[in-house]
């Protein structure tokens, strides 16, 4: 399976809350590096977010752009959907969300070794109405 082919198969399973795939597409030397924890996450925490973020919110992801080299792939896209259980302490609100993301996932032997993701999170945030939108 080539990065981009493993990438698409990813952004699918989470969509799909198909959490054993997730965690069998885990090196287990794996690290999730991303903006919502000061030190990057191993397997099992990484797992529990995506789990966090996929209880407080249905929808899925668009992939706009692949880029692949030898072991690596960048993911730019965006994520859409409805704000439908509680995150961090907010309750679900019905609001509708869309933000981006951008995603580099460097992929061994068909295991995403290391993750490196940033999305945005002030936009979500604002979008929820847990951060007052600015002027």
């Amino acid at each position: 399976m080539t990065p981009k082919e493993f990438a698409t198969k990813w952004f699918s399973a989470i969509d799909a809350k198909n959490y054993d795939a997730l965690k069998s597409m885990l090196s287990s030397s794996h690290r999730f590096s991303n903006p919502a924890t000061p030190q990057p996450l191993g397997v099992d925490e990484h797992i529990g977010m995506i789990q966090g973020m996929m209880g407080a919110f249905t929808g899925a992801h668009t992939i706009e752009q692949l880029i692949s080299e030898g072991e690596w792939v960048v993911c730019r896209g965006r994520w859409s959907g409805k704000h439908t259980g509680e995150f961090q302490g907010i309750p679900a609100t019905g609001k509708p969300v869309d933000f981006t993301i951008t995603d580099i996932m460097h992929v061994v032997d068909g295991k995403l070794v290391e993750e490196f993701m940033e999305w945005n999170a002030m936009t979500l945030m604002t979008q929820i109405g847990a951060v007052p939108q600015l002027a």
